[in-house]
């Protein structure tokens, strides 16, 4: 597919440099994904379902399998987008043009999930389903399909990856993570829940959404595809990709570890809020700060990892340091697991989960490396079709922990408040559905990784 609008100059890359410079570091990796990660965290991510539950008051079987049912059409608009990117053959590479392209479909989509009319149930529900699946399936695909590519495609010089996947990873869960988590419970307090909320939702999401434009922006033009301007190749077709995929160990074990850590992280952190307010408290306005202090020491041990990780990984190498550090996280998920609600051993806990969970920002360099070794064996490179995978799996695995939430949320006889201040005891059904996602579920995920990445140990051993 070609662009002949970006053919012209002034569409190029404003970084000329041969090596990662720093500059794109910041603009392209940092501060351009940072402000469109918002967006995805928080209008299309960790609030939505609260949004859907306890503002607009809608529930029932159909809304619970929605999320499902629209990740499955999405899984298909998914491969049709990732056939797209690979068959992009422009002066901007592969991915950059469709960055450019998302930053309006990101903008208008997440607007339109929080401008739901106040009408019958029918008609909400038909602008409910519309306005997700044009945000997920389709101005979401687009962009974390191309944005995820461009690690890969970057260049090839291991310590500069190894770097940008850091900085990719503060980008897209640190600083957006950070906001979300310790800003948002606040301010959700502070717009309260029931009908009369839903202005002051729409008017904080819309801005968060509009701020995907110049974040996609930046990203576009201080980012380059090294990789993609060496000597061409025709595409190789996604079946024969496959075909090839599945003859390489290394890549089926890392795209399992991919699928365990992407469905079990989406079930934490869709159950957060409600964990929060459910578990350890009996409202939304004393689940806020509580949620607040989970997040606060959640993400405090993100900041200092991020500075020792890089010499960890030279001298234990990527692979070791994942595998303990899930190890580490799997006992941290024990001890919430297992505190009831006690909030000193609850927030422990989390503290030692986070800190073993730092390890898994080297995932995607992780994925890369594998990449190179797949390139050496075949003769080409499967970067497009082995993205257009992790993407599906991110967003299947949304889809899946959501529609698990919301099943959850009906057969356990959820009480949805009327207000912020309502205090309301739920049953005890529904709190140990709410700890189980919380931190059973990635305790199991942990774990099984960890036995993957011991596997994969071998195989490069």
């Amino acid at each position: 597919m070609k662009f002949p609008l970006l053919e012209n100059k002034a569409f190029d890359p404003k970084v000329s440099e041969e090596k990662v410079g720093t500059a794109e570091i910041l603009l392209a990796y940092l501060i351009g994904p940072s402000m469109t990660y918002l967006l995805i965290t928080s209008v299309a991510g960790n609030y939505l379902l609260q949004f859907y539950t306890d503002v607009i008051g809608v529930s029932g079987l159909l809304i619970s399998a929605m999320p499902l049912a629209a990740k499955l059409f999405s899984a298909f608009t998914n491969v049709m987008f990732g056939k797209l990117i690979d068959s992009t053959n422009s002066r901007q590479g592969k991915a950059r043009p469709w960055i450019l392209i998302s930053g309006i479909l990101l903008s208008v989509s997440g607007i339109l999930m929080y401008a739901i009319p106040r009408a019958s149930f029918r008609l909400q529900v038909i602008w409910i389903i519309f306005s997700y699946n044009l945000f997920f399936a389709g101005a979401n695909n687009i962009y974390l399909l191309s944005h995820t590519l461009m690690l890969p495609r970057s260049t090839r010089d291991h310590k500069s990856r190894d770097s940008l996947s850091l900085v990719k990873n503060v980008s897209e869960a640190m600083i957006p993570g950070t906001l979300s988590a310790v800003i948002m419970p606040l301010l959700v307090r502070h717009f309260g829940v029931g009908p009369l909320a839903q202005s002051n939702w729409f008017r904080f999401m819309s801005l968060l959404s509009i701020m995907a434009i110049p974040g996609t922006l930046l990203e576009y033009f201080f980012s380059r595809e090294r990789v993609s301007e060496e000597k061409k190749k025709d595409p190789i077709p996604f079946f024969s990709q496959l075909k090839d995929c599945l003859k390489y160990d290394k890549w089926i074990l890392i795209i399992l570890i991919f699928v365990i850590k992407t469905i079990d992280g989406h079930l934490a952190n869709s159950s957060m809020i409600y964990y929060s307010n459910w578990v350890l408290s009996n409202s939304v306005e004393t689940g806020a700060t509580r949620q607040v202090l989970l997040n606060v020491i959640g993400q405090f041990p993100l900041g200092p990892g991020i500075l020792v990780l890089m010499p960890l990984v030279k001298k234990y190498g990527k692979t070791n340091l994942m595998k303990y550090g899930y190890l580490l996280a799997a006992l941290g998920s024990a001890i919430v697991f297992f505190s009831g609600n006690d909030m000193r051993i609850v927030l422990a806990g989390l503290f030692i989960k986070s800190i073993g969970s730092i390890t898994g920002y080297l995932s995607m360099s992780l994925l890369s490396d594998v990449l190179d070794g797949f390139e050496k064996k075949f003769g080409y490179r499967c970067d497009t079709f082995s993205i257009t995978c992790t993407t599906l799996i991110s967003m299947m695995g949304a889809g899946i922990a959501q529609s698990i939430l919301l099943g959850g949320i009906n057969l356990f006889g959820y009480v949805a408040p009327s207000s912020a201040s309502e205090v309301i005891v739920q049953s005890d059904a529904i709190r140990f559905f709410f700890s189980f996602l919380m931190s059973g579920v990635p305790l199991i995920g942990f774990l099984i990784s960890y036995y993957l990445l011991m596997k994969l140990n071998r195989k490069e051993a």
